[in-house]
């Protein structure tokens, strides 16, 4: 279905799921014609061939007739994707231990559950639950990429002695929830340190790590997004586990905040057009 120029997609909750495809308009223009009149489930198609700065996204309204939603084929949407854990690290986003011997690794959270499970077994638990927690979901649509899922590991002495998850987002750009506005989220899951290094201060670093993350992410987003005249709308959801969880979700939640307005502030030096726009903060806890 991939390889035909109309791709037809199917609103489910907050994501959008690909069904139908046809390489012909004439095929979409009779598929739109037989959907059930006021069906509460939106479905759009997506011309994947469209040229530059012509509409490409368009939805099925009540009669059956096929209207654009404004969103334009742009090059520049290609380049709107997550900084990859690679330059991340090289960046310096990692902040550094005041421990002894101690060391910050950054990695998917897939190629670190195994580990996570091995430091302690109630963190595996918290893992499923915050990956399946339908208590953050946002009002928009994101976009997966294999590096949306991501694990800040502590090691001392080559042993694993604190971990922290979280995941971040970028809206899908073909069906953002205001065309002139395009999503970020960080979505903090959980915090866990080892009993014998608490109260070393690792937990904050590992704060300080995410929301450097994010700095790094939402900067390149800033550049590009301007280019099209889209702002960034920059969001925190943060769920506490586990007693005391909610503290580090202050730490997080004043530091995003921070961290946007100093990421503001630079771009206006650099001579920047842009507007200031108030995180959207989300903290929830279940502990």
């Amino acid at each position: 279905m991939l390889h035909n120029r109309y791709q037809i997609y199917r609103q489910e909750d907050t994501s959008f799921k690909l069904i139908q495809s046809y390489s012909c308009w004439q095929e979409v223009v009779e598929f739109a014609l037989r959907q059930p009149l006021n069906t509460k489930k939106k479905a759009y198609i997506v011309d994947t061939q469209a040229d530059c700065n012509c509409e490409d996204i368009f939805r099925i309204d009540d009669s059956g007739s096929l209207i654009a939603t404004g969103h334009l084929a742009r090059i520049l949407y290609e380049q709107v994707k997550l900084s990859p854990l690679s330059t991340l690290t090289l960046e310096g986003a990692i902040e550094p231990l005041a421990i002894t011997d101690g060391v910050m690794v950054l990695k998917p959270l897939s190629e670190a559950c195994r580990e996570i499970q091995s430091l302690n077994e109630q963190v595996s638990i918290t893992t499923d639950l915050a990956m399946k927690s339908s208590v953050l979901e946002a009002p928009f649509t994101r976009h997966q990429h294999s590096d949306n899922d991501v694990a800040l590991l502590v090691y001392c002495h080559d042993e694993l002695i604190a971990t922290a998850y979280f995941s971040r987002y970028i809206e899908d750009h073909r069906f953002p929830f205001h065309l002139s506005e395009l999503c970020y989220e960080l979505s903090f899951h959980t915090v866990y340190v080892a009993p014998d290094f608490r109260g070393m201060g690792i937990a904050t670093c590992l704060a300080n790590s995410i929301v450097n993350i994010a700095r790094v992410d939402m900067t390149q987003l800033h550049h590009l997004l301007l280019e099209a005249n889209i702002r960034l709308k920059p969001w925190l959801s943060a769920l506490a586990l586990t007693p005391g969880g909610e503290a580090i979700c202050d730490i997080l939640s004043e530091a995003f905040v921070e961290m946007n307005d100093d990421v503001i502030e630079e771009l206006m030096d650099e001579g920047v057009t842009i507007s200031y726009q108030d995180p959207i903060i989300f903290v929830e806890g279940i502990a």
